[in-house]
């Protein structure tokens, strides 16, 4: 997997993510966190490590249980997000909140690439001659309240604020040619639901959506499979 990513603030800021992409693309991570930085970069290691020693197959253990309705990559990242969210919790967060970070794992094995996040950014998949399809949707709380003021984004999930979290999990088939387009912000602009698979300039999609809604932050990836 290759990734592209463009983020966008005016006015209205928002968290730039870490990103860690595996040199043979077959992880990525995106971690935004709402906080301290050096938290967020403690969940990332968390995942990396964790995710690493599962795909080569080293013996590891893990306090979670592996879920059957899912395919064993989709549960390696599950795993994943999981001892790093009571990594967060138990080192961070217990007494008072410090911090709180959004996470998406993206795991490819062959023809698979399986997924599981806490919070944004949502994922689609873009197959070839087809239209873009949502896999997984990330709520933004400041679509909630929005009215005629432009808001702050505000997260509606974030991993490490308590003993559990609620992680979106899947996996789907992939081929070559296919892409899938990252995005985090408040509202998905017209332009990107009209993406076309043929188009794959990542900077002539930003500027259109910045046209769109020149107020609204937001970070957006596209990953070649």
């Amino acid at each position: 997997m290759k990734l592209q990513e463009r983020s966008y603030s005016g006015k209205i800021m928002r968290p730039k993510p870490l990103i860690h992409v595996e040199e043979d693309g077959s992880l990525i991570v995106v971690v935004t966190t709402w906080g301290q930085s050096e938290h967020g970069e403690r969940a990332l290691n968390e995942v990396v490590k964790y995710v690493s020693a599962a795909k080569a197959d080293v013996e590891v253990t893990s306090p979670f249980e592996f879920l059957t309705c899912i395919s064993d990559e989709a549960n390696y990242v599950r795993t994943a997000l999981m001892i790093a969210n009571d990594a967060l919790y138990r080192g961070e967060n217990r007494k008072e909140y410090a911090s709180g970070v959004e996470v998406l794992a993206l795991f490819k094995r062959g023809s698979q690439v399986a997924w599981a996040q806490v919070g944004a950014p949502s994922i689609f998949v873009q197959r070839q001659n087809q239209r873009l399809q949502p896999l997984s949707i990330a709520t933004d709380l400041a679509s909630e309240l929005r009215d005629q003021a432009e808001l702050p984004p505000l997260p509606a999930q974030l991993l490490g604020m308590d003993p559990t979290c609620n992680i979106q999990t899947g996996h789907t088939h992939v081929s070559d040619g296919d892409k899938l387009v990252l995005f985090a912000g408040t509202s998905v602009a017209t332009t990107l639901w009209g993406l076309q698979s043929y188009e794959t300039d990542l900077n002539m999609l930003t500027q259109a959506m910045i046209q769109e809604e020149p107020e609204l932050p937001f970070w957006l990836g596209m990953i070649a499979v």
